[in-house]
């Protein structure tokens, strides 16, 4: 492996300062002179029709300057597939859930906008709801909307291989149910905005966006406007977990509200907001029937699944084509895949991507039914997934090659670290071991064309370098780890980066931060764009130093003769000579685009393409059980991971050991709830348990590096596949400790309890 300067080190991150001491300024720090305070009257009714809304006592009470409903709003729909575009900007005649934003009020205050809002009349026509995927799918159900049939949102199939075959060569066959629930982001800054129009008319937003790049098309296509009439600007984010990537009800309302008064507006959601109206991941109803060898050799697969999602699609699509054509399709040899998804729509919040998308659920229910398969068979957790694990050189049933990962490597480590060998020999009451999984290509999303990063370096006059791009830092570390490339090509200090913020009027273009994508691109981009600029000073310091551009070296800050270091310039030097003498400023332009797979939109259509990039991660996790209370403790946690070259070992480790925690918590408390009107149960951090660090076990994190030969410096995407391990080891090590199988989560001290008496009677 080639030894880098400043890629692969533990660099601290260069926005840490900042963000501990307070310093960092989100949407909700930032004021303008002569803003007004949005706050938003939501329904209370999870389905209904909207017969008329009486604003004007709120219009009279004094400090209320502007009252907006559905009727000020386009009716233009937008959403992520041209078939499923089924959101208007705002509600005009009919809520689909609880908590749908229905008027919007623009005050000198807080308190005054929250009194206008009780003096807002709506009247309703209550309309039958449904809460479930199977109350949603029978006959004569009510529609959440009107013209979609039988409540599906979106259905994708898939068929690779020959399934019928496989079953027909296995030696065992078994057919199960699994379901999960709906979680929430979990993200501690709520949605903020803060918007004005300038004197130009034109739109300037400043929230908390994990991708303005995506929210500023959907937001101009709902509120029917160019998209030169808008900027967004984004402050610090504080996490995002793919919760922050559309535009929010507080979005559309706050920019309306700035319109029609000529002044800032500032709206910020309460927690409560959040939990209980915007995005969540979607529960999930699967049937798995598996097929496999007498030793475990894994032949085929036949599933099918209902996604709960809400109201509206959002990016359901594809979360439902992701767990068949990747949740399916790895890290386990398995050539015969038969896959139908269908995305029912509900009264229920919306659900959207959360990170990890479908794969979290996939990658634990497979493995659930994977480790039900090697009990039932006799046959050891860890040899059976070791057995079936891709190597280089194999072919998936997509026809993709396997290529630079080690997946087998990675399983061999965790088994090692979690002492799997002793724990055999030496079994511990009421302790389990079990394992978990996940292979995916990364950075790759083909989406439309709108999968392009680009990005500018200017090289200042007194040395500094300025970085224009478009990824979003979400607190995943991404504005250090541009710092980081560009400090290893121009051979400059970390100190004379600059990074700025992310805004639409400057990137050249940013698909937005979601697929594990961010390092992949901003790093293939930023590099493209440090070695023009770096082009650029060497043709002007060979000039100088009377050599050939190829053989100078750019180093500590300045630009050398090859084998020569006293022979050369100070960069500094370089950079004044091309701006003082040669009026030539420096601009680097680095544009990367990945050239391969595409999730297709049709219905039943294969994935085309050859991914060129694998990552790869495997967990074992160890959990205690106690058996009278079903409390569960995790003792230990050792992960193994292939991200390729590793950026910045610190913050993958500390990727490794959110992600971890994160998937924990849905396995072992996490759940949105409502009550039988559709009304939510647990929307507030005292109700609804997330991880805290109370909760986290004793965590290893092992780095197997296999760099990608067709990526800068072999980077691959690590940010989403430490959640899609855990949750199955989890889940799987409580099914060792107690001897049943779970099939539905969370695993609650309660279901543990009451599923220990149940195995206690049937004996």
């Amino acid at each position: 492996m080639e030894e880098y300067k400043v890629i692969g080190k533990p660099i601290t991150r260069i926005d840490s300062a900042l963000k501990v001491t307070g310093q960092a300024i989100y949407a909700a720090d930032i004021s303008l002179p002569g803003q007004l305070h949005c706050k938003l009257l939501r329904a209370p009714y999870a389905h209904a029709k909207i017969l008329n809304i009486d604003t004007s006592r709120a219009e009279r009470l004094t400090g209320v300057r502007a009252v907006v409903t559905g009727k000020d709003f386009p009716q233009t729909r937008f959403g992520f597939l041209p078939t499923t575009r089924d959101r208007v900007a705002w509600p005009r005649d009919k809520v689909r859930h609880w908590g749908e934003a229905v008027a919007a009020v623009a005050a000198t205050s807080e308190d005054i906008a929250e009194e206008a809002l009780d003096l807002i009349r709506v009247d309703y026509e209550e309309l039958p709801a449904v809460f479930t995927s199977e109350e949603a799918m029978r006959e004569g159900a009510a529609l959440v909307h009107e013209n979609m049939k039988g409540n599906v949102a979106f259905q994708y199939n898939c068929h690779y291989g020959d399934v019928d075959k496989g079953f027909a060569e296995s030696d065992y066959v078994k057919e199960i149910a699994i379901t999960s629930q709906r979680v929430t982001c979990g993200f501690i800054e709520p949605h903020s905005i803060l918007t004005h129009v300038d004197a130009s008319g034109r739109i300037n937003i400043q929230a908390s966006l994990q991708s303005p790049y995506i929210v500023w098309r959907h937001f101009c296509r709902g509120m029917d406007m160019p998209l030169g009439k808008v900027r967004i600007i984004n402050p610090f984010i504080g996490g995002g977990f793919s919760g922050k990537q559309d535009p929010f009800d507080l979005d559309f309302a706050a920019v309306k509200l700035a319109m029609i008064t000529g002044r800032p507006v500032k709206c910020v959601m309460g927690q409560d907001e959040v939990l209980a109206t915007q995005r969540q991941r979607h529960s999930k109803i699967a049937t798995f029937k598996l097929g496999a060898k007498r030793d475990g050799t894994l032949m085929a697969v036949d599933a099918t699944l209902i996604s709960e999602g809400g109201a509206y699609a959002c990016v359901s699509p594809l979360n439902i084509e992701i767990f068949g054509n990747a949740g399916l399709i790895f890290p386990y040899r398995l050539p015969n895949i038969r896959y139908d998804g269908k995305r029912i729509y509900t009264n229920k919040a919306p659900c959207g991507s959360v990170r990890g998308q479908s794969l979290v659920i996939a990658r634990y229910m497979f493995e659930a039914v994977m480790s039900e398969m090697a009990d039932d068979l006799g046959l050891d957790q860890y040899e059976v997934r070791y057995r079936n694990a891709y190597r280089n050189g194999d072919v998936t049933p997509t026809g993709w090659l396997i290529s630079d990962w080690d997946f087998a490597g990675a399983l061999k480590k965790v088994a090692e670290g979690i002492g799997w060998e002793e724990r055999k020999k030496n079994p511990l009451p009421n302790r389990g071991i079990g394992f978990g999984g996940i292979g995916l290509g990364t950075g790759h999303s083909r989406i439309s064309g709108y999968t392009a990063s680009g990005s500018v370096i200017k090289v200042a006059e007194d040395g500094s370098v300025n970085i224009i791009y478009g990824g979003t830092e979400i607190g995943q570390g991404l504005d250090t780890v541009v710092a980081q490339v560009t400090a290893e090509v121009l051979g400059v200090p970390m100190e004379s980066i600059i990074v700025g913020a992310e805004d639409t009027d400057y990137a050249i273009l940013e698909a937005g931060m979601y697929a594990s994508r961010g390092t992949v691109h901003a790093a293939g981009s930023i590099k493209a764009a440090a070695e023009d600029a770096r082009n650029q000073l060497a043709g002007i310091a060979a000039q100088m130093l009377e050599v050939a551009p190829e053989k100078l070296e750019f180093a500590g800050g300045r630009i050398f003769v090859q084998d020569n270091p006293d022979r050369g310039y100070a960069m500094l030097d370089v950079v004044r000579q091309a701006y003082y003498t040669r009026g030539e400023p420096i601009y680097g332009r680095g544009v990367w685009v990945p050239p391969y797979m595409e999730f297709p939109a049709t219905p039943g259509a294969q994935l085309c393409g050859q991914p060129w990039e694998y990552t790869a991660m495997a967990q074992a996790i160890d959990v205690e059980v106690d058996p009278e209370t079903g409390k569960v403790r995790v003792v230990k946690s050792v992960n193994a991971y292939d991200v390729g070259q590793v950026v910045n070992p610190l913050m993958m480790a500390g990727q490794m050991e959110g992600g971890t925690l994160a998937s924990m918590g849905q396995a072992l408390f996490e759940e949105s709830e409502i009550d039988d009107q559709g009304r939510p149960r647990n929307a507030n951090f005292e109700e609804y348990k997330m991880c805290t660090s109370m909760d986290a076990p004793e965590q290893e994190a092992h780095p197997i590096i296999c760099p990608s030969p067709h990526t800068a410096f072999g980077v691959k995407g690590g940010g989403e596949i430490s959640t899609n391990t855990s949750l199955p080891a989890v889940t799987n090590a409580i099914s060792a400790a107690t001897g049943v199988r779970f099939l539905e989560m969370p695993i609650t001290p309660g279901r543990i309890v009451k599923a220990l008496q149940d195995k206690g009677k049937s004996k």
